[in-house]
């Protein structure tokens, strides 16, 4: 394989060049932040934005809203009618469009009430979706927390299933002392019954976030593996194969 035509992989020169020069700018804020650095971030952020961009308008844009509204989603007969006719309701949206546009009054000092419509509206959408979500997310959990304290086996045998009740013992102790830490209607006495309860519901949960966050450092290892795979193997042969 010629290696300054393609690199390992099939990955063309140029490509894991300026991979490699990318990563190794984001890897200089290791040491500390340099001027190398801003300048490919600001590089990523202007990249990423005009992709998002583009995105959008290609898979949302275009296709559920301009296409139609053009009528350019019909299909045409060789005699030039259309499978169906025009539907003039598609129009309804230059309404929401031209209210979406206010937005850009924000950069008038003279009108730029006007886009507080659309954020205080956005704001209140949002609002709305968020108690929405919520409740989703919550009633699922509180169903789940009903949990039996006995378990009998399935199948053909016959008695107690000592692992599942076990971690529904586990699960139970764990809820209700960890319930018990944001207790603050009465006062605890100290050294009582609800500090203790407070106290192992505390320590519970910082398993659980210390749990959370071992899973991110190996999210974050398996990104570092990856880019340190990428300049060993497709960036260094450049220079040395």
């Amino acid at each position: 394989m010629n290696s300054a035509e393609t690199a390992l992989f099939g990955l063309p020169w140029w490509q894991a060049f300026v991979g490699g020069i990318c990563t190794i700018a984001i890897f200089s804020f290791l040491y500390k932040e340099n001027p190398f650095y801003r300048f490919f971030e600001h590089l990523y952020i202007g990249i990423a934005t005009g992709i998002g961009v583009m995105a959008t308008i290609n898979t949302f844009l275009w296709p559920t809203v301009l296409k139609p509204m053009v009528g350019a989603d019909r299909i045409p007969f060789p005699d030039g009618t259309y499978a169906e006719p025009y539907n003039e309701f598609y129009l309804l949206y230059l309404i929401p469009i031209a209210f979406g546009s206010l937005y850009y009054f924000i950069l008038s000092r003279k009108h730029n009430w006007l886009a507080q419509l659309v954020i205080g509206f956005t704001l209140g959408y949002g609002g709305g979706l968020a108690f929405k979500a919520t409740f989703n997310e919550m009633l699922p959990q509180l169903e789940d927390s009903f949990r039996p304290l006995y378990v009998a086996q399935q199948g053909a045998q016959s008695g107690i299933d000592w692992l599942a009740t076990l971690s529904n013992l586990v699960f139970l102790f764990t809820l209700l002392t960890a319930l018990s830490y944001f207790f603050f209607t009465f006062r605890r006495s100290e050294g009582g019954p609800a500090e203790k309860s407070a106290l192992a519901g505390r320590w519970m949960m910082m398993g659980c976030f210390g749990a959370f966050f071992g899973a991110t450092i190996m999210a974050r290892m398996a990104l570092l593996v990856e880019r340190l795979e990428f300049l060993i193997n497709k960036w260094f042969p450049l220079f040395f194969a």
